[in-house]
């Protein structure tokens, strides 16, 4: 299949790729958020084997994000090499979704087991699907102004996918059954319906344009591997997702924050549904702040005001909800610029592999990114539960002043320690937008 690079993207394609985000971020988001308290405070699970199935799975993803994006390089069809995993798999990545919030009527040692299978299966069908969305986003054009724009609202979708997780999961529990299982597995079955739409439309709505099929043939085993481990600017990217691991706590113990601190669970959809509001506002603003601001400075620099605002409200504390609001709001708005530049940094680093290699393997490349993405989700579960246990956490009781203080640590100095250290290793990242258009020039895509 030869591909041509059509610099302008037809308006239909935008809205189907940023949709086809929104409803995955929709379902993984629902997962990301409540899993772990599910586990926990429904099925009757500890933190600590919780933790420890989230950092096996992640471990095997090491190896099954490898796979699938080697096999998304070497797929051939009338599709190409994406969407057939868009079209095919929305339904499987569904239905592994809504089996996690199934409360199987089993002992402790059989819920533990079929918590085990759910999750590591879940993650396989969601790879499939993460890793041909992620591609299209690099294949659909090879301009970075365009990448940014198609990022930029593939991040708004997602955002608003992940408000609507946050937003609707506790009032749509409660109206279906509460926390006994089934309010859970209610909304897991809404969500799912909702997200295998999105992914399909996906699959069917996009096009592919960017690549050229000569140096897609006859790719190796040790192509793709290169692909990863010479590409010195992705590993640079990666080194710094991986440290979001440290930011990502925030996310996770959310739940808890508002259940035990501020004494009301629907408040996290509140300070939730803020963040998230303002980080979509961040996202859109990328393309137009990027004419004026080099992607990689405005990177950095969030970095560094995040690790001031965790620091500050810290030490102002939450006594004062409005206070805290306007924290959520800023750490959405700075969290919204790097979500969109990070994506395109590691898109530019396909043609920056294709130049020193004369082998595109873009799909192993954003395999990466899933992979990643999916390491400091499960890290962060990791680290969370071995933090509940640390301050003496006890699930569904009031909880110590040390408890209460370790559950705010992580909702603001943690994560701003966090911020800091992720933008470090991007010090060294080395493909400005001039030497990417060079690239694309030279590689006549």
């Amino acid at each position: 299949m030869n591909l041509k690079n059509e610099k302008a993207i037809p308006m239909r394609e935008k809205i189907s790729f940023a949709g086809a985000l929104g409803g995955q971020n929709l379902m993984y988001t629902f997962v990301n958020f409540f899993i772990l308290i599910f586990y926990t405070d429904v099925m009757g699970i500890s933190p600590l084997t919780a933790g420890t199935m989230f950092l096996v799975a992640r471990i095997w993803d090491a190896f099954n994000d490898l796979i699938m994006g080697v096999l998304v390089d070497h797929t051939k069809s009338r599709w190409g090499k994406c969407r057939p995993y868009l079209i095919f798999m929305s339904f499987p990545i569904a239905v592994t979704t809504a089996l996690m919030f199934l409360v199987p009527d089993l002992e402790y040692r059989g819920r533990v087991i079929y918590m085990w299978v759910t999750y590591i299966i879940w993650g396989m069908a969601y790879t499939s699907g993460d890793i041909a969305l992620w591609t299209m986003a690099g294949r659909i054009s090879s301009e970075t102004k365009d990448r940014n724009i198609l990022i930029s609202w593939g991040r708004i979708a997602g955002t608003l996918g992940t408000a609507a997780a946050v937003l609707a999961t506790v009032p749509l529990k409660n109206l279906l059954g509460g926390d006994d299982g089934g309010g859970y597995f209610g909304v897991a079955v809404i969500f799912c319906l909702l997200g295998f739409a999105a992914i399909f439309q996906g699959g069917i709505l996009t096009r592919e344009r960017s690549g050229n099929a000569s140096r897609e043939a006859g790719l190796k085993l040790s192509d793709s591997l290169k692909a990863i481990f010479t590409n010195g600017p992705l590993i640079i990217v990666l080194i710094s997702l991986l440290l979001t691991v440290i930011p990502s706590l925030q996310m996770v113990m959310m739940m808890y924050f508002a259940k035990y601190n501020l004494q009301d669970e629907g408040l996290m959809t509140v300070i939730a549904g803020i963040s998230l509001v303002t980080m979509a506002v961040g996202a859109g603003l990328v393309p137009w702040l990027t004419r004026y601001i080099p992607g990689k400075t405005l990177v950095i620099a969030s970095g560094f005001i995040l690790a001031i605002l965790g620091t500050i409200m810290y030490f102002i504390g939450y006594s004062n909800i409005l206070v805290f609001y306007v924290f959520a709001a800023l750490w959405g708005l700075f969290n919204g610029f790097p979500d969109v530049i990070r994506t395109t940094m590691i898109a530019n680093t396909v043609e920056w592999m294709e130049k020193k290699t004369g082998k595109r393997s873009d799909g192993t490349i954003f395999s990466t990114l899933t992979f990643i993405g999916k390491l400091t989700a499960g890290l962060g579960k990791f680290i969370a539960g071995l933090l509940l246990v640390y301050i003496g956490f006890k699930a569904n009781e009031v909880q110590t002043p040390q408890v209460l203080d370790g559950l705010f640590q992580s909702m603001t100095i943690i994560p701003g320690i966090g911020s800091l250290l992720m933008v470090i290793p991007l010090f060294f990242y080395n493909i400005d937008e001039k030497t990417h258009k060079d690239l694309v020039a030279e590689l006549s895509i």
